[in-house]
């Protein structure tokens, strides 16, 4: 221990003794640990349970193998006598959109349906008001609604709320409860307000005309997710034993569906209640994340290990001298070790300072990611106990990859040879003392950060292109409105009457030339899709073989192509009579069009796959992209909207297309078209309002496309800076230990000129070595993410020139420092110290 202690003080004294190696060592371990310790804090963040919840590593997913919910009155079955559960519970197993209205304005939001107990089996109480009612949970209850903390707090965070009316699709709701700050369901992606399951029908606005053999459990209540928590001391494996129980009662309650028979078990989802499936994304994601940042710290300790190789080399002597007089070569690397280690703890350490500064950043990039229409992700990237931990492995295993095999080499020196040599005097560049092996790890860092630099052009190219790109038609002079003019419990009929009157008034006004609806935003976001196919020519089972008829499914109305300049290729548009009545006759673009006829020539044809009546083809348009990163177009099937707006399942988006050149006339439009809308119906809520351009602008790929081009480039950047470090510290070694070669050949007439190409070529073969190395890693690297790159091939000759570019300057300028100190060596100095 006294040994060990002395080493620890020699250690820092050392360190103390050189100030620049120490420095420059300090920043690239900061570097290093601060990249990888900022990743694990939002790796953290997106692992870890949900907060609030009581016990969440007790909480299961129960559902049937082969049907994605089970039925209301099922759940009820469930709940009562459990053998598996103390606790069982529901929620709708998909996410619904509602219009929020409360005294702050308008806004979409979303809403999950739960059961009366849902907040008690999780073991979270509101932070203000009451948990909902047995009573509640009851079709025809009185609608009340729990608000989650972060859209109270966007409704002014009024400490009076509960108790105040709410307007959720049109229904009055009752705010009895403010959820928990940090509280989000049992997954990471939370809805914005929780209504208990008895008001699903009344919100989702089921119309009055809808058959009254529809009214029934399907009906009332939405399918249900059902989320359980195991009886104490009760495994999950020993749990699954007990569902054949809870299967016989399905079985026996619903002998027709046989698909809800067999239950099983599942954790639950990371991160959206509704979709298992997203786990995988989020491991995926944070594989991908720390991949990164692993190596960048590979590429510190690569650099760090030869700047430990070049320190040792000026230590030769003094390590012989300390081996001759009995010093054990166990003895030597112990001590080395322990310069390595304490100097990347003092590393960590300013690297956690650095990670404070970055996780505040990188929340910010992901507040600017928009999730939902209401809400942002809700994830921080922090610093806690497991971030410390963390932390302190990344610097023990920086110590171990720099400073090991440093420390190897130095006690295995030739103690005879380090004798001779002259003191003070360094080691020089032979192929036994490492010039080598040191070139070929440079050249390695070169290669890691060719990768990464490529991929961040290659994502910042492709960020670029989704900011312009367009979906087939210009984005010029088109207005887009999203509006809610449906009311929850009005008939079909009058839904669509409404819209198709805001249509029909908006087109008077001066400056505008069509008006379109639709209840999906092209270019953006989710739209429906199904197989089609030619009517009378394929079976089930051959449908049930393919993909390749799969189709997305647009509802329109108005005017729509008019308004998105789409022109009418064969046949005609739908007319009034076939928008307000759902006629079966669709319009079709031209690569749906050759996929049912190879000539293109599919009017009058009748396909199948909308709805349970075959539908006559009326027309054929241009096709369109459907999202930012497809690419090509898909076949598009457009729809009379009217089925869509017999619910609140869909948004209902105005599209405008304005007089060309209107200037000021388009300002007083926009202005004035909140006034004109109302004048129609008071009662419509104005979501939003702006140019369809700025809309693709703030849409959710492209931002995402944007942040993760910042990251990507601010990974870059480090390995870009890492890189010109460890080309710096071999090329000041080389420098510094061929002073007296150099002063020779300046002695015998060689120029300035001369010594400073010489040095900077020996640097320009480890660059291109390098550059070759990393350009077949990032190649392949291009082609795995070629998927999601927006307009922009995995071989681009722009990110290709940039990364050339890049770091060729980077290492002409870390390669010219040492070459112009060489070239002002004074022959007599180098002549000397020989």
């Amino acid at each position: 221990m006294n040994s060990l202690w002395q080493d620890i003080r020699y250690g820092l004294r050392m360190l103390r003794k050189t100030p620049g190696f120490t420095a420059i060592a300090l920043i690239t371990l900061a570097i290093g640990v601060g990249a990888n310790t900022i990743m694990f804090g939002l790796v953290n963040a997106l692992l870890q349970p949900p907060a609030c919840v009581k016990d969440p590593e007790r909480l299961v997913n129960c559902r049937p193998r082969a049907f994605p919910a089970l039925p209301y009155s099922a759940y009820v079955d469930l709940r009562g006598d459990s053998p598996i559960f103390s606790d069982l519970m529901a929620h709708g197993w998909e996410g619904q959109s509602v219009t929020l209205q409360g005294r702050d304005g308008t806004c979409r939001a979303s809403a999950m349906f739960v059961s009366a107990n849902y907040f008690s089996t999780l073991g979270v109480a509101p932070a203000w008001g009451r948990e909902f009612l047995p009573e509640e949970e009851r079709v025809g209850s009185v609608p009340v609604v729990i608000l989650s903390h972060r859209l109270w707090q966007r409704q002014g965070a009024d400490p009076n709320i509960v108790g105040t009316p709410v307007s959720v699709n049109a229904v009055l709701c009752q705010v009895i409860g403010v959820a928990a700050e940090r509280f989000t369901g049992t997954a990471l992606l939370g809805p914005d307000l929780w209504l208990p399951l008895g008001a699903y029908g009344l919100v989702t606005g089921v119309p009055k005309d809808m058959p009254m053999q529809v009214l029934s459990d399907y009906r009332d209540y939405p399918m249900l997710v059902l989320v359980g928590r195991l009886k104490p001391s009760l495994s999950l494996p020993t749990a699954e034993t007990r569902l054949p129980a809870l299967a016989s009662r399905l079985k026996e309650r619903f002998p027709d569906r046989r698909e809800i028979w067999m239950l099983c078990l599942h954790p639950l989802a990371r991160l959206n209640a509704y979709k298992g499936s997203d786990e995988r994304l989020v491991s995926s994601g944070s594989l991908f994340l720390m991949s990164v940042s692993a190596i960048i710290l590979l590429i510190a300790c690569l650099n760090l290990a030869n700047m430990y190789v070049v320190q040792g080399a000026s230590r030769h002597r003094e390590t012989a001298i300390r081996m001759a007089i009995g010093g054990g070569r166990l003895r030597i690397m112990r001590q080395s070790f322990v310069e390595s280690l304490l100097l990347a703890l003092l590393g960590g350490a300013l690297g956690l300072v650095l990670a404070f500064w970055g996780t505040k950043i990188l929340n910010t990039l992901l507040a600017a990611l928009w999730f939902s229409s209401a809400t942002g992700l809700p994830v921080e990237a922090g610093i806690d106990a497991r971030v410390l931990v963390a932390t302190l492995g990344f610097s023990v295993i920086a110590a171990v990859l720099s400073g090991l095999r440093p420390a190897l080499r130095l006690s295995r020196r030739n103690l005879v040879d380090d004798l001779r040599e002259s003191r003070g005097s360094m080691a020089r560049p032979t192929r036994a003392h490492g010039i080598m092996p040191r070139g070929l790890s440079v050249a390695g860092q070169v290669a890691l950060s060719v990768a990464l630099v490529m991929g961040a052009s290659l994502l910042s190219h492709s960020a670029w292109r989704a900011a312009h790109m367009t979906p087939g038609y210009s984005f010029g002079d088109k207005l887009l409105i999203e509006v809610e003019p449906r009311r929850a419990g009005s008939a079909a009929t009058e839904n669509v009457q409404l819209c198709e009157r805001l249509v029909e008034h908006l087109n008077t006004l001066p400056g505008v030339q069509a008006v379109g609806l639709s209840t999906s935003m092209p270019f953006q976001g989710w739209n429906p899709v199904r197989d089609v196919w030619e009517y009378g020519t394929r079976s089930d089972d051959e449908m049930s073989h393919t993909g390749r008829s799969s189709s997305i499914i647009r509802s329109i109305g108005g005017d729509y192509f008019k308004a998105m300049e789409l022109p009418l290729l064969r046949g005609r548009y739908f007319s009034r009579l076939e928008r307000t009545t759902d006629a079966p006759v669709v319009i079709i673009d031209e690569l749906q069009a050759r996929r049912l006829r190879p000539d293109g020539n599919a009017l009058g044809c009748l396909i199948s796959g909308i709805g349970p009546k075959p539908r006559e083809v009326i027309g054929i348009v241009p096709g369109v992209r459907s999202g930012v990163f497809d690419k090509e177009t898909y076949p598009t099937v457009y729809t009379a909207a009217r089925g869509s707006l017999e619910s609140f399942d869909y948004s209902v988006y105005l599209f405008i297309r304005a007089t060309r050149g209107m200037g000021t006339g388009e300002t007083a439009l926009v202005q004035s078209l909140p006034q004109e809308i109302h004048s129609v119906d008071p009662h419509v809520a104005i979501l939003s309002l702006m140019t369809l351009s700025d809309h693709h602008r703030q849409s959710r790929d492209v931002k995402q496309a944007r942040l993760v081009a910042s990251l990507a480039m601010g990974f870059a950047a480090t390995a870009l800076f890492l890189a010109a470090l460890g080309i710096y510290g071999v090329k000041s070694y080389l420098v510094a230990a061929r002073t007296p070669e150099i002063g020779i050949r300046v002695a015998l007439g060689a120029t300035r000129a001369k010594i400073l190409t010489l040095v900077l070529r020996e640097g320009a073969v480890l660059t291109l070595a390098g550059l070759f190395l990393g350009m077949l890693l990032a190649f392949s690297a291009a082609r795995v993410m070629s998927h999601s790159l927006c307009g922009v091939d995995a071989v681009d000759p722009t990110s290709i020139a940039v990364t050339v570019a890049l770091l060729g300057l980077a290492s002409l300028l870390a390669g010219y420092i040492p070459a112009r100190r060489a070239a002002k060596v004074d022959p007599m100095v180098a002549l000397r110290s020989e």
